[in-house]
């Protein structure tokens, strides 16, 4: 999984762009089917923004919040993409039959009593 932390009218210190990633990583590091992240942060006076855009197989999801904060704008981003990624996967249906294999399956005759 590759996370892209990028700034809009900001350049981007290591410390935030660490914090950004070490958080993604947390929560999104157990889904396999997610390809590369992208957060963009972004400064208008004193309100900052952080998008979050996660791409990967048949997933396309995005998340933004606002807070005069730049720390709790990621979390609020991460924690809205969370949400979004969880409830993704948990309606993803196995439609395989996992159940007991019908070779294995030891057939009983009925024993005829006269």
């Amino acid at each position: 999984m590759e996370i892209i932390v990028s700034g809009r009218h900001l350049s981007v210190t290591e410390e935030i762009k660490t914090y950004a990633q070490a958080k993604l990583e947390a929560i999104l590091g157990e889904y396999n089917k997610i390809g590369n992240v992208r957060v963009v942060l972004d400064v208008q006076k004193t309100r900052c923004k952080a998008e979050v855009i996660v791409h990967g197989k048949n997933i396309n999801i995005e998340a933004d919040a606002e807070s005069y904060e730049m720390r709790e704008s990621i979390d609020a981003a991460v924690a809205k993409i969370d949400h979004q990624i969880s409830k993704f996967f948990d309606k993803i249906q196995d439609h395989h039959k996992h159940g007991k294999d019908m070779a294995k399956v030891k057939i009983v005759e009925p024993s005829e009593e006269a």
